[in-house]
């Protein structure tokens, strides 16, 4: 690490240098703190960790690097996610409760009955990923690439799903009551047995409309 120091004696340049020799060690430790509610693991390495059944809630884990992680039955209520790569990531059971998730990376992650309720996950990359008998009500997808994502059974009430990408993603059986799928795009969208945004069941064969 390089300082740049003005000072010309030596007591300046030592202090200088012990305040950067501090400071680093400050960043070092953060990535290296236990796991714990409230923990700042900001743009940490924590790829393929085993973080399962942990208690990360509020946690700071913007811009972390989550790859094939595994977080099942973990608890990340309200925790900061934003930019972070979950991409191939184990959330299986896992609480997301209100985290914030604006940006990240999930792609091919498998978030199979958990909590994402009042999620904000606006801008998330969920291409492939697995959301199966997930609970999303109330979340904020819009803008979100849920290509090919599996949403069967999924819980999305009053979900935000506006300019999404839902086209070849899996909703049977979901509920979308009450759902905001304005500008959302549904090329070849499974939507059999779904429950519509206005209550209705749609057909068994029903493809990017629910209608028969």
């Amino acid at each position: 690490m390089k300082y740049l120091v003005a000072h010309s004696n030596k007591s300046g340049i030592f202090a200088v240098a012990i305040v950067g020799m501090l400071y680093s060690t400050q960043a070092l430790a953060a990535c290296t703190d236990p796991a714990g509610p409230g923990v700042d693991w900001s743009g940490c390495k924590k790829e393929k960790a085993n973080l399962q059944g942990v208690d990360l809630s509020g946690a700071d884990l913007s811009k972390a690097r989550l790859k094939n992680a595994n977080l099942k039955h973990a608890k990340l209520i309200g925790a900061d996610l934003e930019r972070a790569n979950l991409s191939g990531a184990i959330l299986t059971k896992a609480d997301l409760s209100k985290a914030n998730l604006e940006d990240a990376n999930m792609k091919s992650a498998n978030a199979s009955g958990a909590i994402l309720k009042k999620a904000i996950m606006v801008g998330a990359n969920l291409k492939g990923a697995y959301f199966i008998s997930a609970n999303l009500e109330g979340a904020d997808l819009e803008d979100a690439n849920m290509q090919m994502a599996r949403m069967q059974g999924a819980r999305l009430k009053d979900a935000n799903m506006e300019d999404s990408k839902m086209d070849n993603a899996d909703f049977s059986g979901a509920d979308l009551r009450g759902a905001e799928l304005d500008g959302a795009s549904r090329f070849n969208t499974v939507l059999s047995n779904a429950i519509w945004t206005n209550g209705r069941r749609c057909a068994a064969n029903a493809k990017g409309k629910c209608g028969k």
